[in-house]
């Protein structure tokens, strides 16, 4: 099985929901004939921007929307990472400090990164935080409010729709 079929496979896999492992990917392929190590895995979740987050209370793997798809995609990834992970918000001047859940960070920043919201200069990510670099203090009230918005429009839709899903 070559490399663009097994990323495709691990990608349908993940979005199957029930891999919460490289080693139930390892097993789920060997299930279905295909020899593969965790190290392959491994270099196919980096490969395809795989990242551990939660859903449904549980650690799994998030797999990041079609980046050709445009902003548009990018900030309905915003809101599915909102829904699905804790955030806190703080600002420093030009600077807005966002606190997650571990493993999160990177997902978050990059959903906002690609989202190309105007004044926002880049994101800087670890494991839970997050430094969103603004253009100016008025730029940074505009991006908390933005997202603060966002993430009332989460609460009330995952407030009416119990399972999460929008």
């Amino acid at each position: 099985m070559g490399t663009i079929e097994r990323r495709d496979q691990v990608r349908r896999l993940i979005a199957a929901g029930g891999i919460h492992t490289q080693a139930e990917l390892v097993t789920a392929f060997r299930e279905r004939g295909a020899e593969v190590t965790q190290a392959t895995i491994s270099r196919d979740l980096a490969g395809l921007g795989v990242v551990r987050g939660f859903r449904g209370g549980r650690l799994t793997y998030l797999l990041p929307d079609d980046m050709t798809d445009g902003a548009g995609a990018a900030e309905g990834r915003l809101r599915r990472l909102l829904a699905d992970l804790p955030l806190t918000i703080a600002e420093t001047a030009p600077l807005v400090v966002l606190r997650t859940s571990p493993g999160g960070a990177n997902a978050i920043a990059s959903a906002i990164d690609l989202s190309q919201w105007e004044h926002v200069v880049g994101t800087i990510a670890g494991d839970d935080t997050i430094f969103v670099a603004c253009t100016d203090a008025s730029a940074m009230r505009r991006f908390r409010a933005r997202l603060e918005a966002f993430i009332g429009q989460v609460s009330a839709t995952t407030a009416t729709d119990p399972g999460g899903e929008g």
